[in-house]
């Protein structure tokens, strides 16, 4: 199969064209736009908040607590024997 490579060699120029001219198009967006270190530290902050609430939420309570260590320190086949 004999490539053209003519052909190939505009695919690859007008592809970087096109990057290069979408990079561009975000540069100049990103220089009239606000800066984008305010959503990233909200962004940050809401992750450890749901992180903080669901540690908080898996936490026992301290009336299951004894149950709950009881549970633990029972080996396998002793209550897949009760069910």
């Amino acid at each position: 199969m004999e490539h053209d490579w003519f052909i190939l060699r505009q695919y690859a120029h007008d592809r970087l064209e096109e990057a290069r001219a979408a990079a561009r198009s975000r540069t100049l967006i990103r220089a009239v736009g606000p800066p984008r270190r305010a959503w990233y530290v909200l962004g940050t902050g809401l992750v450890r908040l749901g992180g903080w609430v669901l540690a908080r939420a898996t936490q026992p309570s301290a009336e299951l607590s004894p149950a709950l260590a009881d549970l633990r320190v029972a080996p396998r086949s002793s209550w897949r024997k009760a069910l």
